[in-house]
Parts: structure tokens; C-alpha cells; sequence
């Protein structure tokens, strides 16, 4: 389904990962942050129709031993009218705070759900917003420890533009249940001032760089939810002028033998063809298997490219990889990785055990002159993985781990992207 908030800041995804995430948790586009107690089995919505809205002001900055990275307040209202359920409203405001104190070398985190939501105000247009508000030990805390002293928060930004729209819709579909979700999305770039009281001590901050969102998505839901039905999709980031494609299958699967113990094994087959606006077209594509374990008999990660004779595919019936790597190739663009040995040789299989999911997303997104329509198709099914892991320790002597009886998944996804224009930086700033 479609999530507004992450449409208009999807500047920081990347195709690869976002497949990964998306078939992995069988779902990444969710629909709004605050509507978790109205969801259904595998975070479906029941049928019913909703309407989700949020408006928010972020900051970050630095000033003498203190390091605000990460500030976030927001308002979220939920209006739900399940099927054979009276309507409801759900207002909370919410802040988000990460702060270190470089002389002290301690770490406030702070999550925290306003006793009093008219302490934070802002424009609908997000031309302006403020927030003056105590938080105290009796605060609702969302999750952590509650405060043990009081902070008091006196913030003010000033939106300095361009601003940003982004409009999307998104069809989903399993078994006998099916979705239908459209938003429209607003941000705009902002500065700042921001005062924290902690106890007696005042610190003032300032920012340039900060951001204003806002959002509106509506759901319609019919049918039963199968338990084998969850969420699925994901996102790209804003690309420079032109006409890409991405064509990808992704097999997951995820074990957990016992108790600490986390093991992964996962393959990408992704085939990318750009054509920038004045520039030559190009095709890439790659095969690349992801091993990680922790806490068993093997303890490390990596990404290794791997040749498509390795590969066996059956679209979403079932996948099948034998094959051997010394270390490299690595996957493009990822980190090395650590703990493994080698040669590690890996056979794995995955099976579609689960309904069929299917989901066509359209977005657009525009800011200043640049403009970006994306078009995504994912279908998804439930998946029963094996695998079977074998390197040399520290000794040279064979190591073999056998998994079963975990999680999986296989996803195809389809996203074709027009963009037209240069991307300004002010339209990237925001977060």
C-alpha cells in the first residue's frame, strides 16, 4: 500500500535494499505510523474504509558538547470505520528525540506522547510551525524509561521553500481481500530555532537545513484477510532525467534455530536499464546471494555476486542456488563483509508455500522544475526455505550449518521511472 510521509522522503532509498526489505518482511509501504491498533492480521487493514493524516517539524543540530541528531514531532489523526464497527478519531502528538552529550558521554532518548497536543501548531500550507511544551517524569513515554527530570522544549520554524507535492495510489490485492489507498503529500524546507530546559540548564540551537511534512491517505478494504496475506512493496529514490527500469526477484528466507540464534540467507536477481536524458542507454544485471548468521555455528555476513548458472528460477513456484565463492566478487555497491570464511559454499532452495499478493503502486512526485512518476508491480508469495552452509573455521577444518523450518518469501517487482528536470538540493535537504 501507499505511505505518504515515506513518499515524499523516499530520497533516501535505494532499489536493491528496498526490494530486499519489501520481500524479506513480505512488505514495507504501510499506510501511516499511528494506525497499528486498527490493523488487522499481518498489518492489513479489516475491511472498512480509513482516513490517515499527519503533519510534522524536524530538526537537528549542534551546539558547544551537545548534539541534537534527531528531533521529530508530529500530530497523527486516524478517523476508522471498520465494517460492522462505529466510526472512531484517534489524535495523538508525538515527539522523537536522540540527544549526546559529548562531555559526559551519555545518550537522552526520548519518545514521548504530549499530555497537552495544542502545545504544537502548524500552518496547513507548512509555511511556519511552533512547539512549546514540558515534558515531564509522568509524561506517556512510547517505549524506554520515562524521564526523571523535567525538559522543556520551545521550538519555532519557518518554511523558506520550494515546496513539495506527491500524489500516489495503490491497489492490493490476496485471496478474497483487496485495498485501495490514494494520498496526497506536502513538505517544504525550513529554519529553525530550538531551546532545551533540562532541570536548570538552557541550550539554544539553530538550524538551516530542517523540514516541514504533511499528509493525507484514505483506505478502502473489502473481503477477509488470509493469515497467509501481508504487506508488500517498496520505494525508489529521485533519479536524474530520464527513463529507468528495474526488473528483480527476490527469494528470502530467515531462520531462527534456537534461541540468539539469527541466521539469513537471501538472493537477488535484478536487471536495471537506464536511459538518462542526453545520454546513452545501459543494462546491468547481477545475481547477488546474501549470507548472514550470528549466534550459531557460523558468525559473520556478506554479499557476493554469484554466476546466473549458479541459479535456478521458477518465477514465484520456487528457487534453487548452488554455488561456491571465494569472497568476490561483492554485490555492487555493498560493504565487505566480516566473520565469514572461506570457501563458503551455500545450497539453497525456496519453495512458495502461501497465497498469491499482488500490488500495483503510481506515484508522483514534484518539487520546483523536477518532476518523477513512478509506476511499480509487485507480486508476492509465502516461501519455504532450505539451506545448507559449509566453510572452514579457523582451523581449515569443514563447518556446515543445516537450516530449516524458517521464514521465506519470493517477490518479483516491476518500477518504471520518468523524470524530468534537475532535482534542486533545497528539494533534498529535508528529511
Amino acid at each position: 500500500m501507499f505511505v505518504m510521509k515515506r513518499l515524499i522522503r523516499f530520497h533516501a532509498l535505494r532499489w536493491l535494499s528496498a526490494l530486499a526489505v519489501a520481500a524479506v518482511l513480505v512488505g514495507s509501504i504501510v499506510l501511516a505510523p499511528t494506525v497499528a491498533a486498527q490493523k488487522g492480521v499481518n498489518g492489513l487493514f479489516p475491511a472498512g474504509t480509513y482516513r490517515l493524516s499527519f503533519a510534522d517539524a524536524d530538526f537537528s543540530g549542534s551546539t558547544n558538547n551537545l548534539e541534537l541528531s534527531f528531533f521529530d514531532v508530529a500530530t497523527n489523526t486516524e478517523i476508522a470505520r471498520p465494517v460492522g464497527a462505529p466510526q472512531t478519531t484517534t489524535t495523538q502528538t508525538t515527539i522523537f528525540m536522540f540527544l549526546f552529550d559529548t562531555s559526559t558521554v551519555t545518550f537522552t532518548q526520548v519518545c514521548a506522547t504530549l499530555d497537552h497536543p495544542s502545545d504544537f501548531a502548524i500552518d496547513n500550507r507548512l509555511g511556519s510551525a511552533t512547539l512549546n511544551t514540558t515534558l515531564t517524569p509522568e509524561t506517556p513515554s512510547c517505549f524506554g524509561t520515562p524521564l526523571t527530570t523535567d525538559i522543556a522544549i520551545n521550538a519555532s520554524w519557518t518554511g523558506v521553500g520550494p515546496l513539495a507535492n506527491s500524489t500516489g495510489a495503490s491497489n492490493y490485492a490476496c485471496a478474497r481481500y483487496t485495498a485501495e489507498s490514494s494520498g496526497l503529500g506536502l513538505t517544504n524546507t525550513a529554519s529553525a530555532n530550538l531551546a532545551l530546559t533540562i532541570g536548570t540548564t538552557t541550550t539554544s540551537f539553530s538550524s538551516g537545513h530542517t523540514g516541514l511534512n504533511s499528509g493525507d491517505s484514505r483506505v478502502e478494504a473489502q473481503g477477509e484477510i488470509d493469515p497467509g496475506c501481508g504487506i508488500t512493496g517498496f520505494g525508489s529514490g529521485p533519479t536524474p532525467a530520464g527513463h529507468f527500469r528495474f526488473n528483480g526477484l527476490f527469494a528470502g528466507g530467515f531462520y531462527m534455530p534456537q534461541p540468539g540464534e539469527f541466521d539469513d540467507v537471501s538472493l537477488v536477481e535484478s536487471t536495471q536499464s537506464s536511459q538518462p536524458a542526453g545520454g546513452p542507454g545501459a543494462g546491468s544485471p547481477e545475481f547477488d546471494l546474501n549470507v548472514s548468521g550470528f549466534g550459531g555455528s557460523i558468525n559473520g555476513f556478506g554479499c557476493f555476486a554469484i554466476p546466473q548458472s549458479n541459479v535456478v528460477l521458477n518465477g514465484l513456484t520456487s528457487a534453487t542456488v548452488q554455488t561456491t565463492t571465494t569472497g568476490s566478487p561483492l554485490c555492487t555497491n555493498s560493504f565487505p563483509g566480516f566473520g565469514l570464511n572461506f570457501p563458503l559454499t551455500v545450497s539453497a532452495t525456496w519453495t512458495a508455500s502461501g497465497p498469491l499478493v499482488t500490488l500495483h503502486d503510481q506515484n508522483n512526485y514534484q518539487c520546483s522544475g523536477y518532476t518523477e512518476s513512478t509506476s511499480t508491480f509487485v507480486k508476492a508469495v509465502g516461501a519455504t526455505p532450505t539451506a545448507t552452509l559449509t566453510m572452514p573455521d579457523y582451523f581449515g577444518n569443514p563447518v556446515t550449518q543445516v537450516l530449516s523450518g524458517g521464514f521465506g518469501s519470493l517477490t518479483q517487482a516491476t518500477q518504471t521511472i520518468q523524470a524530468n528536470g534537475a532535482l534542486p538540493q533545497a528539494c533534498l535537504i529535508r528529511n
